[in-house]
């Protein structure tokens, strides 16, 4: 596949070419990839993306333009192997040199330098660490404490009353991770209410760009003051655990480093988790038959997770992904420039026809599995999936215990998503407890 007209070319300069792309739409040009509107959702988007074909050129927020990739196969041979970078500095021309000027949310996303956006050597330095910390033992650790946090906040919600609508995202799926988390990261009780402020601004939708800036400047300042604190005595928590890990290393981290590092670790680890807990009761109060298989044990909560994931993973995609070289994917003939962008996109790609019968269909039992592209696939396979998957089925196996007659308020269509190519879950779940 060549670049479509206006692509940039490896150099950064305008491609100039005189034939359409065979990914491009008829009449020239790229769609504008929107992300979930009250009209389609993102899985939808992918959907329609796909007929242009596995991975057709799209146009992103701040003009960038990137090879939106929708087909299953490719998405999992593009994440595994070493062609495929996300580190922008490395890999996306003119980054580097400040030749470019992206900003908004790619910016956001591609700037800064973490386990997320490395390649290579310096990937496995970065997560080495993340994983170390994120162990089973911690998993084990953290399971009384989070069934803990469930009740807890389960008992609030009975203080709301039987009779009114409650949102769940708001009262139960967002206060969940963000104390488990909270916790996870061992922050002392002078220290507590300040970081729950200032965490709980970072996923306010409605804070304007000052106030989410106070935001992320009040967590930094708290993660500088936890990671001196487990400098001096790491405790048995995950900052100690990750500053242990990290100066057991060959290359030591700075304490800059680990507070980046755990600032990923506090949006990957919440926002993500909100969704999947939302998502999850979505799936299983509006199909009463899947319900039933899992109450009655027939089929595992784990299962079920499994499919809701695969069905509308709580990220749709991440921003970005660059060819470290020119390569053709052999299996599919798809072409890529050395510095293309590349954007997987995890939500069309978990509906692809030729890996899943039916695959707008919540199926618990699917056959085949549900195995998806949710938790990533790859290097960059997210390091905090058990530990995630305990929370979340703890959450919503409670919930379903403490309230077995509850039913949403509204119909899932009706439910306002995150208008988002990169979050994907619902900004508001009305629910009759009963």
């Amino acid at each position: 596949m060549t670049l479509a007209p206006g692509h940039e070319s490896a150099d950064g300069s305008a491609a100039v070419l005189s034939a359409r792309p065979p990914s491009a739409p008829p009449g020239g040009g790229c769609p504008f990839l929107r992300g979930a509107t009250a009209a389609q959702t993102n899985g939808q988007e992918g959907q329609r993306l796909r007929a242009l074909g596995p991975a057709p050129v799209v146009e992103l927020p701040g003009a960038v333009q990137a090879r939106a990739v929708v087909d299953f196969a490719l998405a999992e041979r593009l994440s595994a192997g070493p062609q495929v970078s996300r580190d922008a500095a490395r890999h996306w021309p003119g980054d580097r040199e400040g030749a470019r000027s992206v900003d908004g949310v790619i910016a956001r996303w591609t700037g800064s330098h973490n386990a997320l956006n490395s390649y290579g050597d310096d990937h496995r330095e970065l997560r080495a660490p993340i994983a170390a910390a994120l162990t089973r033992r911690r998993v084990e650790a953290m399971t009384p404490v989070i069934e803990s946090i469930v009740q807890d906040v389960l008992d609030g919600l009975d203080g709301v009353g039987a009779e009114r609508n409650v949102d769940l995202v708001q009262s139960y799926a967002l206060p969940v991770p963000h104390e488990v988390i909270t916790r996870l990261l061992g922050v002392p009780a002078e220290h507590l209410t300040a970081f729950s402020a200032a965490a709980a601004g970072l996923f306010d939708a409605s804070a304007g760009a000052e106030e989410m800036a106070r935001s992320i400047g009040a967590v930094l300042a708290l993660l500088d003051q936890l990671v001196g604190g487990a400098r001096e005595h790491p405790g048995d928590n995950l900052v100690g655990d990750l500053v242990r890990a990290a100066d057991a290393s060959g290359n030591p981290l700075s304490d800059a480093a680990l507070r980046d590092q755990l600032m990923l670790i506090i949006v990957a680890g919440t926002e993500t988790t909100v969704h999947a807990i939302g998502t999850l009761l979505v799936h299983l109060l509006s199909h009463p038959d899947q319900l039933a298989l899992v109450t009655s044990g027939q089929v595992s909560m784990e299962d079920a997770l499994t499919e809701s994931l695969r069905l509308r993973p709580p990220i749709a995609s991440v921003p970005l992904r660059f060819a470290a070289w020119q390569f053709e994917d052999a299996r599919s003939g798809e072409q890529f420039g050395e510095g293309e962008p590349i954007l997987i996109h995890i939500a069309g790609a978990n509906l692809d026809p030729e890996r899943y019968e039916d695959p707008e269909r919540f199926d618990v039992r699917r056959e085949g599995g549900s195995r998806s592209l949710a938790f990533g696939y790859g290097p960059h396979v997210c390091p905090g999936a058990a530990l995630a998957t305990r929370e979340i089925v703890i959450a919503v196996t409670r919930f379903l215990e403490r309230y077995p007659h509850a039913r949403l308020a509204l119909a899932p269509e009706l439910l306002e998503q995150t208008a988002s190519f990169i979050s994907n879950g619902y900004t508001s779940i009305a629910v009759e407890l009963s």
